[in-house]
């Protein structure tokens, strides 16, 4: 099992050109003692945790309110951190030199 010039899946399947099914996958993780759903989710969690989450719905093809929701398990802060930026006013300027106004 490998990665060559000829066959651009990581996972190549029985057929030419296919990747390997996620039953194969799946039994095979199995088979080394890796937790496929366990490890699924905490890789969710970790993403849900750094991305906004219409990011992490675009990119995962995930339904926004699911998105939302993982996000917010998540503790993620950034929807509200971005929700007070666009409500606050901008600093005064000041100048130390009248010709820069």
């Amino acid at each position: 099992m490998g990665r060559t010039a000829a066959n651009r899946w990581l996972f190549p399947g029985a057929a030419p050109g296919q990747p390997l099914s996620a039953q194969q996958l799946g039994a095979r993780l199995r088979r080394l003692g890796v937790p496929a759903r366990t490890s699924r989710n905490t890789t969710l969690m970790d993403l849900a945790g750094q991305l906004p989450a219409a990011v992490l719905s675009q990119l995962l093809g995930l339904h926004l309110q699911t998105a939302t929701n993982w996000t917010q398990e998540a503790g993620n802060t950034r929807p509200r951190y971005a929700a007070a930026v666009t409500t606050r006013t901008a600093p005064e300027r000041h100048f130390s030199r009248p010709d820069l106004r």
